[in-house]
């Protein structure tokens, strides 16, 4: 997990927000287990506000607490992971009609970026191609202004994230790794300032995961 240095100041707000960026970056896998102990010894604090940070992901169904002392990153059932893909389709569609309506050349290139970089990193890294994933969505979102929806849209993350490393793990890297990956039409669109049809190119590459929740169903990769 990616530790940032941490200021004396609201310890526990800090690490709530490190540990759910973890959550949505996928650096954290379904099912593994979190110990305080092992989080404040990593961060270089007490228990106290890693304690207070855990609690906080676990009143929001982030993290699961099983007993006192066992706390695991939740396994959606493959009806949840569908519910949050029903979610965001929707919501992260409208985002991109957005964006397509507002977006600037600058803008654009800079999404473009984050799209060669992953690419880049799906040949060889699939953790790395995870959190540039996200990386690359919630900067269409931040394009988009719509600070409401892009909050739902990262509760939707917050869930979905260790799903979305296993993704890219299981996918084959030729297929993540392909110059007309799913993004690009989506920055086709964007460039042509096309809502429609950015928001179709968004929804297919968002839809493109339930392959493997298919997968799931059938048993044929057991539980995710």
């Amino acid at each position: 997990m990616r530790v940032k240095p941490l200021a004396r100041e609201n310890l526990s707000a800090q690490l709530y927000t490190q540990l759910r960026s973890a959550l949505m970056d996928g650096q954290l896998s379904p099912g593994e287990r979190i110990t305080i102990a092992s989080v404040a010894e990593q961060f270089g604090t007490s228990i106290t506000p890693v304690r207070e940070a855990i609690f906080r992901l676990v009143s929001e169904r982030a993290l699961e607490m099983r007993t006192a002392t066992s706390i695991h990153v939740p396994k959606l059932d493959p009806r949840q992971l569908r519910e949050v893909q029903l979610i965001r389709i929707h919501l992260e569609g409208e985002s991109a009609a957005r964006a397509a309506e507002v977006i600037t050349p600058q803008q654009l290139a800079e999404l473009a970026q984050i799209q060669h970089a992953f690419i880049e990193a799906a040949r060889t890294d699939p953790a790395k191609a995870s959190f540039l994933n996200r990386d690359f969505h919630f900067a269409l979102l931040r394009i988009a202004n719509l600070p409401i929806l892009e909050g739902v849209v990262e509760n939707m993350w917050v869930l979905m994230g260790p799903f979305l490393r296993l993704f890219h793990q299981r996918t084959p890297r030729r297929e993540l790794s392909e110059t007309e990956h799913r993004h690009h039409d989506l920055l086709v669109a964007l460039e042509a300032q096309d809502p429609e049809a950015a928001r179709r190119a968004i929804q297919d590459d968002i839809r493109w995961g339930e392959h493997l929740i298919s997968q799931f169903e059938k048993g044929a990769l057991g539980p995710p």
